[in-house]
């Protein structure tokens, strides 16, 4: 009887890897290659920075106030039977418009309106009408006539217009009632207003009980040009600006070749000024504020008044000029503030009404305040630390490759084409941007200086490649992380020198990583 035999057939294993994307990442300047930041045209950056910190129109800040204009009319005695179509008032009258710590003697009107009330309280109907002399529109004399229908004293008739004032020009001397000579007289305002009876109504009697009104109501009167004493006009104000990326450096030092800060003052109007800088700061992300510190900040530069007019207007400039040798601004820039305070104070008129009245503001008369800097971007770097923050997140198959793999491998590559060498670390974090997990910064990024000339775009570029064993630990983490924190940490290449190095225009810093998963698969 033969034997049963049984034959236990072995099962078959094989390793599969795959491959996870990570993060990369792509560190360069190529967003400030702009005429306010930097300039690129060349072979090596310049800093050409530009900040218009004020640039406003004075004329914005020239505005009539709203006022009512009243003239009245009761005769002293009694008139009896007054014909149809007979004008019994005509008179001239000017009015002081009271702007306070203004002297206007001529102006244009930009935007504004002037609302007419008159009333009639006789009892037949009448044509009222107002004029301005001195008030022009294309060299034509302000009218207006209105027919007012018959009213009673108790009861006078009503009549309102909106009238816009835009594009009048406004003589305020009051020439033609003072006189021309009299070249003292400002904010003057002269109306004339008469009452004829309605032609084809009927003849009436006046008495010293009728009175008749006028009421001129100025509102909201915009100025384009003016001429005359404007006061002591001022434009004051602590303004912040911010310079992009700077936000992402988290520590370290720079060292800069010695640079320059000019602050200019640009003054549009036929008035004298003076400006004072009253303050200059700056924050780094880690909120440590450093202040300029220089004997020219809280002192007053006089600036003259523009010259030409209208279209051949030539602003009057100031420019405070600051340096190392004036001023702590290398330690200013070296504190790599993101967020600058700048504080300002600029008066028209400064010496008072001595500087004459004959001041003149034109439609495009400005105040500007620019702040720039340019130079050559030269620096060295110790220590300094950058960051940037991406998301990650795995899919249901990626996290079922990495619960079950053998080994995980992180690789990573770096193409570097700055002049400076460094690491790199990552951190995990969780929804909430809680740290999970670090790897300490063993990722070598060369230094351009150390790598080869790429002829494609002329620029010298080193690259290096590293691969880490992943710990379980750090297994389990991948799983609950939501972002990865990417920190750059820079210095020269001459680690025993702090010397500033030229940054090429085409800098830039590459990043990539993956993980290699190795899985084991078994068939029975």
């Amino acid at each position: 009887m033969g034997g049963l035999h049984c034959c236990r057939k072995k099962s078959t294993e094989w390793n599969s890897d795959w491959v996870l994307p990570l993060a990369k990442d792509t560190i360069n300047l190529f967003n400030y290659h702009n005429d306010s930041t930097l300039d690129a045209s060349s072979d090596q950056y310049i800093v050409d920075f530009k900040r218009t910190i004020l640039d406003t129109y004075i004329c914005e800040f020239l505005e009539l106030p709203d006022t009512i204009i009243n003239h009245t009319y009761s005769p002293s005695i009694g008139i009896g039977n007054i014909p149809a179509g007979f004008t019994f008032y005509n008179s001239v009258e000017t009015h002081d418009l009271g702007i306070p710590d203004m002297q206007l003697k001529k102006a244009i009107v930009s935007s504004g309106d002037i609302k007419l009330s008159v009333f009639n309280p006789i009892s037949t109907g009448a044509f009222f009408t107002i004029s301005m002399p001195g008030v022009t529109l294309e060299g034509i004399d302000f009218e207006q006539t209105f027919f007012v229908g018959a009213g009673t004293q108790e009861n006078p008739t009503e009549v309102e217009a909106l009238i816009s004032l835009d594009g009048y020009e406004l003589d305020l001397q009051g020439t033609g009632v003072l006189g021309s000579s009299n070249i003292s007289a400002f904010n003057i305002l002269q109306i004339s207003f008469s009452i004829m009876t309605d032609p084809e109504g009927e003849s009436f009697s006046l008495s010293t009980s009728d009175v008749f009104e006028l009421d001129a109501k100025f509102e909201n009167v915009k100025i384009a040009y003016a001429k005359g004493y404007f006061g002591t006009l001022s434009f004051s104000d602590t303004t912040n600006f911010s310079i992009p990326y700077l936000d992402h450096i988290l520590s370290g030092s720079i060292s800069l070749s010695d640079i320059p800060l000019t602050v200019s003052i640009s003054n549009g109007a036929k008035i004298p000024a003076s400006s004072t800088l009253t303050l200059l700061e700056n924050t780094n992300l880690n909120q440590n504020t450093v202040s300029l510190s220089s004997s020219q900040l809280n002192s007053e530069q006089f600036i003259g008044p523009a010259t030409g007019s209208w279209s051949s207007l030539n602003p009057s400039l100031s420019e405070i000029i600051f340096n190392s040798d004036n001023s702590n601004l290398n330690s200013y820039i070296e504190n790599l503030g993101h967020t600058h305070h700048i504080g300002y104070n600029i008066k028209m008129n400064p010496l008072g009404s001595v500087t004459g009245s004959y001041n003149e503001i034109f439609p495009n008369s400005k105040v500007k305040v620019d702040l720039a800097s340019q130079f050559p971007l030269s620096l060295g770097v110790d220590g300094l630390i950058f960051c940037d923050t991406i998301t990650f997140s795995l899919d249901a198959i990626q996290a079922d490759n990495l619960i079950s793999a053998e080994t995980i491998e992180l690789h990573v590559r770096s193409l570097n084409a700055f002049p400076l060498q460094g690491a790199i670390s990552l951190e995990f974090l969780d929804e909430s941007m809680n740290v999970l997990q670090t790897l300490p910064t063993e990722l070598i990024v060369l230094s351009s200086l150390d790598g080869i000339l790429d002829p494609s775009d002329n620029i010298l570029k080193a690259s290096n490649k590293t691969i880490l064993s992943f710990d379980s630990e750090l297994l389990g983490v991948l799983l609950d992380t939501r972002s990865i924190v990417i920190k750059a940490h820079m210095q020269t290449s001459n680690q025993t020198e702090f010397t500033p190095v030229s940054i090429p225009s085409d800098a830039f810093l590459y990043f990539e990583s993956f993980l290699k998963i190795t899985t084991k698969n078994t068939v029975q």
